[in-house]
């Protein structure tokens, strides 16, 4: 559970931090996020049980099958490399306005990772209001 930021060669390519390969084995799945700016990384596990309650999904609502070509639709498979690296497509990269040369920044979310460029996360961490301000009854999280 953290923020690791780094740069995108001019191939595509990216660096999966250290920390965070050591729970991304095998096969991983990169689509877009719900919220915009963010991509997102899943393992194989995790991607199919996605999969599988969109598809589980009305086929006849237009919203579904548009938020299906989202999810499903936009996903790359891709392994990491032998030297820690994951090979993202530019329509991925372009859902999140970068490219190569520039700084993105992994966040561990546990069950999966969030992707975005490192400019946007500075921009959308100071135009927010501070979480204090949050209604927190609405999580009914303990222990906070």
């Amino acid at each position: 559970m953290a923020r690791y930021t780094h740069i995108i060669d001019k191939k595509g390519r990216v660096i999966v931090p250290a920390r965070l390969r050591e729970n991304l084995t095998g096969t991983l799945h990169i689509t877009g996020n719900l919220d915009p700016g963010y991509l997102t990384l899943y393992t194989s596990e995790q991607f199919n049980s996605i999969r599988a309650q969109l598809l589980q999904l009305s086929g006849t609502d237009p919203d579904v099958r548009r938020f299906q070509r989202f999810i499903i639709g936009e996903a790359v498979v891709c392994e990491i490399d032998s030297q820690g690296r994951i090979s993202v497509s530019s329509n991925l990269w372009d859902l999140i306005g970068v490219g190569p040369g520039d700084e993105i920044c992994f966040i561990d979310m546990i069950d999966k990772v969030e992707i975005c460029s490192e400019q946007f996360y500075q921009e959308q961490k100071a135009h927010e209001d501070p979480i204090a301000g949050l209604d927190l009854s609405k999580f009914d999280v303990k222990g906070l």
